[in-house]
């Protein structure tokens, strides 16, 4: 989808809301629009005008990025409350108050020299188009390839700092500009931790082992999880794998336009409480996936909205047992007309390794 087209929803999305002007404040946002990917700068959007606000460090980059944009450098003499009196003059200026702390957004409103109204700017990225679609979908293929590059190190006495080291640097080398976000290595117990930062702990056998991690491939993310049996584990943890990859099946399997986020989530959420493991799944089944690793919609409990043909989702259902362990298996999923497309392809299937 070409920018003008990201443009001409927002102006869509503030017609049908009397919003006269838009201050885009986030990186993911911003690049949407006008391919400004710095926590710097704002885009200033109006029914009728689109303007990239910088200081002196992006203002080149802009203008060759934007050639048909108008870039307007921030200074000292011209601070952002210059160019919003010149544009939009009183006019009610939104902005979207959940990309930022409660402090920034003082301090904007007090940059902008008036009142700022919220609006979520989320609105921009739920739908993915073809272009990001062809890019998570890289993404996608990069974590694959990634995971098959690190296969051969997850062996007892490599510790999980060491392994995330590794599946870092596969990322890369597989084509990723970085990961989507910091890799989670837990073993053994550590298992029970969903979002554990890896350790010096040594890998032991007859442990589980779970990794989550995602590539970035033009700024668009992919985000994956597999668990792994050094060797032989008990079988009650054979009990909970079993569990999980029957929970995420059925998710996968029942993804399509139309299903509520609450109701994907009971799909997995129902056989997990079945098995007795219910009180152990503790987070949503997913969310939304694309410039930021973590976007809307949220596959929560809470949350009726319906999917729709052109999001993409994660589906990551999990059980984590304090003094025990965990597992979570994970991926990224293309609602499409007829179902849904999975777009990490790494096995799912108990992951015995052989020692």
């Amino acid at each position: 989808m070409s920018r003008q087209q990201r443009l001409d929803v927002l102006r869509q999305h503030m017609a049908e809301r009397n919003m006269a002007a838009v201050l885009l404040t986030d990186r993911f946002s911003k690049y949407a629009i006008a391919e400004l990917y710095s926590a710097s700068g704002y885009v200033l959007v109006t029914l009728s005008g689109l303007w990239i606000l910088v200081d002196g460090r992006y203002s080149a980059e802009c203008s060759q990025n934007n050639p048909d944009v108008e870039v307007l450098t921030l200074t000292a003499e011209h601070p952002l409350s210059h160019f919003l009196r010149q544009f939009i003059g009183t006019e009610r200026l939104f902005a979207d108050a959940s990309a930022i702390s409660h402090l920034a957004w003082q301090a904007l409103e007090s940059q902008c020299g008036l009142a700022l109204q919220h609006r979520d700017a989320s609105v921009l990225r739920v739908h993915k188009y073809p272009d990001e679609i062809a890019k998570i979908r890289e993404a996608a293929v990069i974590a694959d390839r990634a995971l098959q590059t690190v296969m051969p190190f997850i062996r007892p006495g490599i510790t999980e700092k060491k392994l995330a080291d590794h599946i870092e640097m596969a990322v890369r080398q597989a084509g990723g500009s970085k990961t989507s976000f910091d890799t989670v290595v837990v073993s053994g117990t550590r298992g029970a931790l969903p979002h554990g930062r890896p350790t010096d702990k040594k890998l032991m056998a007859g442990e589980l082992v779970t990794i989550d991690f995602g590539a970035v491939y033009q700024h668009y993310c992919s985000d994956m999880t597999r668990t792994f049996a050094l060797g032989n584990a008990s079988e009650q943890l054979k009990a909970i794998y079993d569990t999980v990859l029957i929970a995420q099946q059925a998710a996968r399997d029942a993804v399509r336009p139309g299903i509520r986020c609450q109701e994907l989530d009971a799909v997995a959420r129902n056989i997990i409480a079945s098995a007795g493991y219910g009180e152990y799944f503790s987070h949503n089944l997913g969310h939304g996936l694309g410039l930021d690793v973590h976007e809307a919609p949220a596959l929560s409990p809470q949350n009726a909205q319906p999917l729709e043909s052109g999001m993409v989702i994660t589906l990551e259902p999990g059980i984590y047992v304090p003094g025990l362990g965990g597992v979570r298996i994970e991926d990224d999923v293309l609602v499409t007309e007829r179902g849904g497309e999975v777009l990490t392809n790494s096995p799912r299937a108990w992951g015995k390794i052989c020692l």
